[in-house]
């Protein structure tokens, strides 16, 4: 892995479900009360009326097929799942002009701006805060993702990451997206992935 300093922001607004981290607790003992009624069900005897009813019907032909089809399709969907190849680290903290431009760099250049939490820890200012950032352009936007700060070191923002095959390169500081984008085409140990980013967005190396 590679390490450059350097500076860099960045665009759909996702939120993936440890943004409420705080209930993890709360949604814990949910699952554990929920196992523990689903063990004492399976145990219980089976009502007498119950042993009585006829066996499940036998399914129709397209209801059949439809079943089939999702158990076939359904790891193929999975397999297809797009891989990360980048990241642009950001922060509400950073001043709005300059975030705004560098958001919408990473934009064009199909790489997410991601936020390590919520505004205040709260929904609605993050999302208020984000239509305010990309409401003149209607592009761009940033993800919440907290675990990717601590899966790649990222503790001062903007940064750029770059993956490949186990490996990823990062560089931070005063430089633009696309610049951070070629320094690491030029010399990281993920060019590959971001000389096809660069092609991808219609930039020469």
């Amino acid at each position: 892995m590679k390490n450059y300093r350097a500076l860099l922001l960045a665009t759909l607004f996702t939120l993936p479900a440890y943004a409420a981290a705080a209930s993890v607790q709360d949604d814990q003992q949910f699952i554990n009360n929920q196992l523990r009624a689903g063990e004492a069900m399976r145990h219980a005897p089976v009502p007498d009326f119950l042993k009585s009813l006829p066996g499940n019907a036998a399914l129709s032909a397209p209801q059949q097929s439809f079943i089939e089809g999702l158990r076939s399709d359904t790891p193929q969907a999975m397999l297809e799942k797009p891989v990360l190849q980048a990241l642009y680290f950001v922060s509400f903290s950073m001043p709005e002009g300059g975030l705004k431009a560098l958001v919408l760099e990473a934009d064009r250049l199909r790489i997410p701006a991601t936020l390590r939490g919520l505004v205040n820890n709260d929904f609605r200012q993050t999302a208020n805060a984000v239509l305010k950032l990309v409401n003149d352009d209607k592009r761009g936007g940033v993800q919440v993702d907290p675990t990717a700060y601590k899966t790649f070191g990222i503790t001062a923002v903007p940064a750029l990451v770059v993956t490949c095959n186990g490996h990823f390169d990062r560089v931070g500081g005063n430089i633009a997206p696309v610049q951070a984008l070629r320094k690491i085409a030029e010399s990281g140990e993920c060019s590959a992935v971001a000389k096809q980013l660069l092609l991808a967005a219609g930039e020469s190396r």
